[in-house]
């Protein structure tokens, strides 16, 4: 039985490709909710779940979302991604009268766009919605651990 590879916030950010002290930043400021929580003296714990979340995390910053909007949306979708470990995509759904920011589905739960005028999501309409390749980030996470996996040498 393999067991599921667990990195450690040094490798888990040479994976996602995020700086480490930016990270602890965002988590310390709370624009990261959902880092892996942790105690006085130990290091915090990444799981390939988890991992999705902080790529996203780090790729909605790049494509121009504030810290607080990006870790909100990240944690959101690696919440649903981690619910329905099956689902291939996942769509974050901004409706008009949200005030949380949106919520995260499988995108097989969300109306096909054609529909948006004549259905109404959650009590009220959908304004945006944003889908996301969750099989293909867990891929690119797999792989990218396995690399940093048989790195021989630095270590926290």
């Amino acid at each position: 039985m393999s067991s599921v590879p667990k990195l450690t916030p040094l490798a888990a950010c040479r994976v996602a490709r995020i700086d480490r002290d930016r990270l602890n930043e965002h988590v310390a400021a709370g624009r990261y909710p959902c880092a892996p929580s942790t105690v006085p003296g130990r290091a915090r714990l990444f799981d390939p779940d988890d991992m999705v979340g902080l790529w996203l995390f780090r790729t909605l910053m790049d494509d121009g979302l504030t810290a607080e909007a990006a870790g909100f949306m990240a944690c959101e979708v690696a919440k649903a991604a981690r619910m329905n470990p099956e689902a291939r995509t996942i769509t974050f759904v901004q409706t008009y009268f949200d005030e949380r920011g949106g919520n995260a589905y499988p995108s097989s739960h969300v109306p096909d766009d054609a529909d948006w005028d004549d259905v109404t999501f959650g009590g009220t309409d959908i304004r945006k919605a944003t889908t996301f390749n969750i099989s293909k980030i867990r891929k690119l996470i797999a792989h990218y651990t396995e690399e940093e996996r048989s790195i021989i040498g630095e270590r926290e």
